[in-house]
């Protein structure tokens, strides 16, 4: 349901998650595509800064507590311990809200943010650094601030992040990340073995 929501580089790299960690990252990842909808499509700052603001209100309550009926909202349940890398996420974006001076760096730091507790969620607190590297680097190329990229090893449970940051070091921060066959082999690669 949510897959639809995402770009092609974001459900390439969530068929390469193992299965017990790919309902949270799928949750986040939408609600990632659910929030540049929000900022993209705002015609008012005000009225999108109420939006952002609904979402926060709502993931900072306990998930029993959520209003029924939203199905991210639900979804999103399945995120266990400390919301704050999903706050940081609604912050990130809204920092991108300002028509003469959008914060591609604030959104990209909000990614890492969200990396750290992908990390936490699939059990790999060892990993939180390199996921967030890899959320901030597939973040500022998406957002066409990328660069020169290292390498990053990952756990398998992070595969998803390994893939998005394996497509933006390819292209060296240009986009699109999927452009052409190559780029293809080369997600299906990071995908199977990691990098």
């Amino acid at each position: 349901m949510f897959e639809a929501t995402l770009s092609p580089e974001l459900r390439l790299a969530l068929a390469y998650a193992p299965a017990a960690v790919r309902p949270v990252q799928l949750a986040a990842f939408a609600l990632d595509a659910k929030l540049a909808g929000i900022v993209g499509n705002a015609r008012e700052v005000l009225l999108a800064q109420i939006k952002l603001a609904w979402w926060r209100e709502r993931l900072a309550e306990p998930a029993a507590q959520r209003p029924q009926g939203e199905p991210l909202l639900a979804a999103l349940g399945a995120w266990n311990g400390p919301v704050d890398p999903l706050l940081a996420l609604i912050d990130g974006w809204e920092a991108m809200l300002d028509p003469d001076a959008p914060d591609p760096a604030a959104l990209a730091e909000a990614r890492a943010e969200l990396g750290r507790g992908l990390a936490i969620q699939a059990g790999a607190e060892q990993a939180a650094e390199q996921a967030a590297a890899a959320l901030r680097g597939w973040s500022l190329a998406v957002c066409g601030q990328g660069g020169a990229l290292p390498p990053l090893a990952m756990p398998r449970s992070l595969r998803a992040l390994a893939v998005l940051y394996g497509l933006a070091r390819r292209r060296g921060g240009a986009m699109p990340l999927l452009e052409g066959p190559m780029a293809l082999a080369a997600a299906v690669r990071i995908g199977m073995i990691g990098r």
